[in-house]
């Protein structure tokens, strides 16, 4: 017996979701593409006509993604926020399984993998943050990066709470420390006038301190241990 609505239905069901995993391929490229485009000039000579040339896609098609190169721009921003959060999360799963600094350590090596990238982020960040119809993507934005420190706040206060009833540290306050400290590196490593500095080695010390953040005194002596272990 045969069953051709099922067979039709299943079609259907595959051509659509085929047509999904296409049309996130074309979005993820016209996103990839211009990122590598705004690296390597400013913002206001990337224009929508250069990024469809680029990247092989009609302005048309690219419109049926994003409706504004603004859009375009606000999505480099939030994915780059989703991405910090998936690291962080992986950072979470290694802490419970014993290595105190991996979130922390996570962060770091997230924004300082790309500087350049990091300071675009944060460069676009200020040029759109005005503009009234991007609104609903800064609401995104912001969520995700509430998410992001909450997750980081979290770690802290498992490392840094007492048994002694002391009062709770301001865990914001080493969320920042961490911001402040990858804010400073970022800028180190895209100073011209640092080029003879060993940049590698610059960074790898910097996420070492980094990652030492929000770490307890008592839990100092294992994290040492386990740098050590990784790092002899």
């Amino acid at each position: 017996m045969s069953y051709p609505l099922k067979k039709a239905y299943n079609n259907s069901t595959h051509q659509i979701r085929y047509k999904k995993k296409l049309f996130k391929a074309r979005e993820n490229k016209i996103l990839d593409v211009t990122k590598a485009l705004l690296l390597g000039s400013h913002n206001e000579s990337v224009t929508v006509s250069k990024i469809a040339n680029c990247s092989k896609i009609g302005k048309g098609t690219i419109y049926k993604h994003f409706l504004t190169k603004n859009e375009i721009l606000a999505q480099i921003m939030i994915n780059h926020e989703k991405e910090l959060g998936k690291k962080l999360s992986m950072g979470i799963k290694r802490t419970k399984e014993g290595q105190l600094h991996a979130a922390s350590k996570a962060y770091f090596e997230y924004r300082l993998a790309k500087p350049e990238l990091d300071s675009l982020v944060q460069k676009l960040e200020k040029e759109l943050i005005d503009i009234n119809d991007l609104a609903p993507q800064f609401e995104e934005l912001y969520r995700i990066r509430k998410e992001n420190q909450v997750t980081l706040n979290r770690i802290f206060k498992e490392n840094q709470t007492e048994d002694d009833g002391r009062e709770e540290l301001c865990f914001d306050l080493h969320h920042f420390a961490c911001w402040a400290l990858a804010q400073g590196a970022i800028e180190l490593y895209l100073n011209k006038s640092n080029q003879q500095v060993d940049m590698e080695q610059l960074m790898n010390f910097i996420i070492n301190i980094g990652s030492t953040i929000g770490i307890n005194k008592r839990h100092r002596g294992a994290l040492q241990n386990q740098q050590e272990k990784h790092h002899p």
